[in-house]
Parts: structure tokens; C-alpha cells; sequence
């Protein structure tokens, strides 16, 4: 949930996607309201949140009440619910299609070596040229497959911090996953050297509370202090919320 309502005192709390779109849905809210985006600090209207959405099927929205009530924001308790289909039993669990708050992927100067060999072999294969174009193939042709290798490198791993978890996905054909629950993490450590920390790049090594090895790393990170900044505001609004 990240969602903020402008002057909307039935709403006070955040708000997900799938929270609005329900609202609208149900005529509680207007398309033209205006709403705060908590991660990225922006206005957005609630029209422009939602576009695009489908209505969820099987799932309970966060704000739930039975179809046939009337919509009276005023009233305490108000509630509302997507309607179930006739013989479907409604899903109670947790949304796990809800965006993450913070999604990344390593940054490109963690892969500085391979643009370094790339661009060698691209200045190889520019010499060759006036030798014949069959002596500047190959090694223009390697460059290419650097660049490309460092391109799937980087898209296939994936950096999260949800509302509950932090975690990291890495696979290409095959996706293996690492992840640790917000409540049980004790100990975030960022390490930023060099040029790429001059740049704010670096390193977040997070631990849980079952050990002192690293249990999920963000290397080569942008803005790693700002990402161990979120994690610890989530820790505080989940120990806030119990």
C-alpha cells in the first residue's frame, strides 16, 4: 500500500491500487481525486492510477464489504468488497500481485569490465577494416556478443523490497529466488567504494534474525542508503501496525 488521498478524511490511511480501483468502482471515489504517491513523493489523479486495471477475480480487496450495502462513507467501519461469483469461495490472502515499493535491477557500472572488452575488441575490428572486412568480422562480432552477455546479465537479476519481504530473483531460463521477511530482519549493511560509490552505487547485505550471514544481497545497487532507509521505515510501520 502506497497510496495517499488528498483532504479525504473517509480515507486517512494508505491505500493500494486495487483499493482504488475499487473505490471508483463502486462510485465511493472519483477518477479526478487527487492521490500521493509515498515512494516516489508525486501527484498523481486516482484516473491515472488505476489505468488499465482489470477488476481482480478471487481475491479480497483490502477494503471490503458486502455488495448489497449501501455506500455510506460517513458510517463507522465502512467497508468495501469486490462481489464473489455465485459458488466461488473468496480468497482472504494477502494481494501478492501488489507492485513492489522498490525494484531494480544491478547498475550498469557494475558491468565495467565487459564494456571495457567490448570497446577494445569494436576498436579491433575498426583497425582490421582496411585490411578486408573478413579480418574485422570476428572481433566486431565479439563485441557485440559482450555487450549482449551484459545485457542479459543485468536484466536477469532482480532486486524487491515489498511490503513484507525483501528478495532477489537471478535465472535466465531457470528463476531461483532468495528472501527475508521485513519482521525478521536484524542487521542491513551498505558498502559503497570506490567510483561506483562516488556515483551511489554499492552494496546492501541484509541478515535475518535467525543468523549473522548475509541472507539476501543487492550488489551494485543505486541509492543503497536510500533502499536501507525504506526497509527500516517498513519495519517501523509494520511494529507500528501491531
Amino acid at each position: 500500500m502506497r497510496y495517499l488521498l488528498h483532504d479525504h478524511p473517509a480515507f486517512p490511511g494508505l491505500l493500494s491500487k486495487e483499493d482504488l480501483f475499487v473505490l471508483v468502482e463502486r462510485g465511493t471515489l472519483a477518477r479526478g481525486e487527487v492521490c500521493t504517491d509515498t515512494l516516489t513523493r508525486s501527484d498523481h489523479t486516482v484516473g491515472d492510477v488505476i489505468r488499465g486495471m482489470v477488476p481482480p477475480r478471487g481475491r479480497a480487496a483490502r477494503i471490503s464489504r458486502p455488495a448489497y450495502q449501501e455506500i455510506r462513507a460517513d458510517l463507522p467501519g465502512f467497508e468495501v468488497q469486490l462481489p464473489v461469483e455465485l459458488g466461488e469461495e473468496p480468497d482472504l490472502r494477502e494481494d501478492d500481485d501488489e507492485a513492489p515499493f522498490f525494484e531494480a535491477h544491478p547498475s550498469w557500472l557494475a558491468y565495467a569490465g565487459g564494456f571495457t572488452s567490448a570497446a577494445l575488441l569494436a576498436g579491433l575490428g575498426v583497425f582490421l577494416l582496411p585490411f578486408g572486412g573478413e579480418y574485422s568480422l570476428i572481433p566486431l562480432l565479439a563485441s557485440l556478443a559482450c555487450l549482449l552477455g551484459i545485457a542479459l546479465a543485468r536484466y536477469s537479476t532482480d532486486y524487491l523490497v515489498g511490503e513484507d519481504r525483501v528478495e532477489k530473483v537471478w535465472g535466465l531460463l531457470g528463476r531461483s529466488s532468495r528472501e527475508v521477511r521485513i519482521c525478521d530482519i536484524r542487521n542491513i549493511d551498505v558498502h559503497m567504494r570506490g567510483l561506483k560509490g562516488l556515483l551511489g552505487v554499492g552494496t546492501v547485505d541484509i541478515s535475518s534474525a535467525g543468523g549473522n550471514e548475509v541472507e539476501v544481497s543487492f550488489r551494485d545497487v543505486r541509492g543503497a542508503h536510500e533502499v536501507k532507509q525504506l526497509v527500516r521505515q517498513l519495519q517501523r510501520d509494520a511494529e507500528a501496525e501491531r
